[in-house]
């Protein structure tokens, strides 16, 4: 192949190069990069963008000094297509997800992808976690079977207060000092963070179910479901429903991205409210309400009894991530 021909390849590689940085580069100034790739990621991208625009150089330099000995010395391995159809297969491959990251739209991922992934009202840390401490807790066979009997005797003849007798009497309780609120997550054998955190969220008057605490606050709720039960909280996310869903139900949901949108997961919190369908699929709500705790396969799931739901924006970043953080003041 002569000189003119490998320059005009070169060219050509040049721009998928150029295309691929400016692409790149547009996603992290223009803050949308998190709608792709989870933070932890985000520095791997800067990494990307500075190797991308050496490579951009480079190939630059070709197109003005042709192809060399020292360029390559791998022989034939890195052939230039010497067919028209070979060089569009070949330059197709890249041009077309480049056009498609110009071109098209970015989504957020709502409803139609959580239908497939299927939502998550109780977190599998939740499960395994309450199904860890349930087992250290439990006595072994033959050390005290009395006692076994005795407690499934009391649940079956003690009958369950109602959500509104709970509430009554929670709010008759004295309120409660710091020492007396973390003696009383203190015996569930989940460990300090989830201790500190169900600590930090019970203190709340209104509890701040925020982006920062969404998931490590509702998997704290969850293992401390009946704790939890008539405290008020207020959180955001988009309106999700399944089909078996009454008309007064709806899930304020969020995803989760461990490192792309490709494994994102779908969490949220089951919402009632008498007005419920009003609010549209995928559109975004805050909720204020009070929490109820409720019994599903076994578990203890809380249910948001909404008073006060409003439309609002979706965030820049609509994903949440686990933290992980002990929250400060703890």
């Amino acid at each position: 192949m002569n000189q003119s021909s490998a320059k005009r390849h070169y060219l050509v590689r040049s721009l998928i190069l150029l295309g691929f940085t400016g692409l790149l580069a547009q996603l992290i100034l223009t803050h949308r990069l998190g709608l792709y790739l989870a933070p932890r990621l985000h520095m791997l991208s800067y990494v990307t963008l500075g190797i991308l625009f050496m490579l951009t150089l480079i190939s630059l330099r070709q197109v003005f000094s042709g192809a060399t000995a020292y360029d390559c010395d791998c022989e034939d391995a890195h052939k230039i297509p010497r067919s028209l159809w070979r060089s569009v297969l070949l330059y197709g491959i890249f041009l077309l997800p480049l056009s498609m990251g110009f071109l098209m739209p970015d989504q957020i991922l709502g409803s139609d992808v959580a239908d497939k992934r299927g939502i998550t009202l109780l977190s599998n840390d939740v499960r395994k976690l309450a199904e860890v401490t349930g087992a250290a807790n439990t006595p072994a066979s033959g050390e005290s079977g009395t006692a076994g009997n005795a407690s499934s005797h009391v649940g079956e003849t003690n009958a369950p207060a109602s959500p509104q007798k709970k509430q009554e009497a929670a709010a008759t309780l004295p309120a409660l000092s710091d020492a007396q609120i973390r003696q009383k997550f203190s015996d569930g054998g989940l460990g300090d963070f989830y201790t500190d955190m169900a600590v930090s969220l019970y203190k709340q008057p209104v509890i701040s179910l925020n982006d920062k605490v969404f998931l490590d606050g509702l998997t704290t709720m969850e293992l401390y479901a009946k704790e939890f039960a008539g405290k008020e909280i207020e959180t955001l996310g988009f309106v999700y429903r399944q089909p078996d869903f009454t008309k007064e139900q709806f899930v304020v949901a969020r995803f989760s991205v461990s490192c792309c949108t490709a494994d994102a997961n779908v969490f949220g919190i089951l919402v009632e409210n008498k007005q419920g369908s009003k609010w549209a699929k995928d559109s975004w709500v805050k909720v204020r309400g009070k929490l109820e705790a409720r019994s599903v396969d076994g578990y203890d799931m809380l249910v948001l009894k909404a008073d006060g739901i409003e439309t609002v924006k979706a965030p820049k970043d609509p994903y949440v991530y686990y933290n992980y953080d002990t929250p400060a003041g703890n």
